[in-house]
């Protein structure tokens, strides 16, 4: 009888632990959408016309990481500025995901650097991270940029969803950055899980996580509770503008709003009203540029007042 209750614990140890396993591979090993397939869609979408994108003057980078593989990314420069904006992208997708912003920067004399995260588009590495090395990754680009341009360089960070997490993470880093703008940022990563794990698989063994996150920890050396944009927000100087569509089903809009009340000093907020997740853009594009356009116009004001400019 013992040696029966022992064998079916035993067997249910094994059951939960490769069950665990393949959550812990599924969860860091998404399904991407291959690199020219969200080209494609792009331009289904509207985001991309396939004439400008040709015509307009490009050049493909790659860059050595931080960590062993090769970055892409794709810059699009104006002549005679020291101004750049890096656009990152979110889960699953590619740099085409930002090229709609590429005129709106632009026209306002920004170099716009499109980039490919780790394990997506053109990019190297065998996972994603959720912006625990991608947050090493944009600082990589940082790097290369003050190289190219010079130290007085102007450096602005936008992302969406994970990428706007990694530009939050940045942000709270890297002095190099002037502003920081983070659309349907995730505040808490270990959160977000609890709350995907409820929605979606209908599971409130919240324990789950933490087990998956210990795994984690053993195999690549970092946990769930060290991407968190959230922690220490409210000591970052770096101006943010916050951005979320108020239809955001996948990451809350309450997330959003906790983070900029966090924040201390310079920072503004725009909520989109019928906008899904990392559809703000999409969805009001001329109220989107206003509110981007005004938010760094402050900031470049700011810098200037010494010198009597604005």
């Amino acid at each position: 009888m013992w040696q029966w209750i022992i064998g079916l614990v035993l067997a249910s140890m094994i059951v939960c632990s490769i069950g665990i396993y393949l959550l812990s591979r599924l969860l860091l090993s998404p399904n991407r959408v291959p690199y020219d397939k969200t080209y494609k869609l792009g331009i289904q979408k509207g985001e991309i016309d396939a004439n400008i994108f040709h015509t307009l003057d490009k050049e493909e980078l790659y860059i050595p990481s931080y960590h062993g593989y090769k970055l892409h990314g794709m810059l699009f420069p104006v002549k005679n500025s020291k101004k750049v904006i890096i656009i990152a992208h979110g889960i699953r997708w590619s740099l085409f995901g930002s090229f709609k912003y590429v005129e709106m920067f632009q026209k306002r004399g920004f170099h716009v650097l499109l980039c490919d995260h780790r394990f997506h588009g053109l990019s190297g590495g065998n996972y994603t991270s959720f912006g625990y090395y991608e947050k090493d990754d944009v600082r990589a680009w940082i790097d290369y940029l003050s190289v190219r341009m010079g130290d007085r360089a102007f450096i602005g960070l936008l992302g969406e969803s994970l990428g706007a997490a990694t530009a939050l993470e940045v942000s709270k880093r890297d002095n190099r950055v002037k502003f920081c703008i983070a659309d349907c940022s995730f505040s808490d990563f270990s959160s977000l899980l609890k709350l995907r794990l409820r929605l979606d698989l209908r599971l409130r063994f919240y324990p789950l996580i933490d087990v998956i996150s210990l795994l984690i920890k053993l195999r690549h050396g970092w946990s769930f509770p060290e991407i968190s944009p959230i922690k220490g927000l409210e000591k970052t100087k770096t101006p943010i503008l916050f951005i979320h569509g108020k239809e955001d089903t996948f990451i809350p809009l309450q997330m959003t709003l906790d983070m900029f009340k966090r924040k201390k000093g310079n920072k503004k907020l725009y909520l989109v009203p019928k906008a899904g997740h990392a559809e703000a853009y999409n969805t009001d594009p001329k109220g989107y540029e206003k509110k981007v356009s005004d938010f760094i116009k402050e900031i470049e004001c700011g810098l200037r007042e010494e010198a009597n400019l604005c």
